[in-house]
């Protein structure tokens, strides 16, 4: 007879795709000068590269506050 293994939870899976909204406001940022590139780490959340600066990660639902604070800047 084997010997059964526990049943753990699922492991939460993360996407590594830009939502619809994250997208526009990364797109907006771009454009207005904000931001020179960003991309999706699955781990932290976003890399935001900035002009002259080094890059920064932003996580997900902190997105939207981080591009406030830099276009009040």
């Amino acid at each position: 007879m084997k010997a059964k293994g526990k049943k753990g939870s699922a492991p939460v899976l993360v996407s590594s795709e830009v939502s619809g909204a994250d997208r526009t406001a990364l797109t907006d940022a771009y454009k207005a000068g904000l931001i020179v590139a960003w991309s999706r780490d699955i781990a932290r959340g976003y890399r935001l590269a900035l002009a002259g600066r080094p890059d920064e990660y932003v996580e997900v639902d902190q997105l939207t506050k981080y591009l406030a604070k830099l276009r009040a800047a």
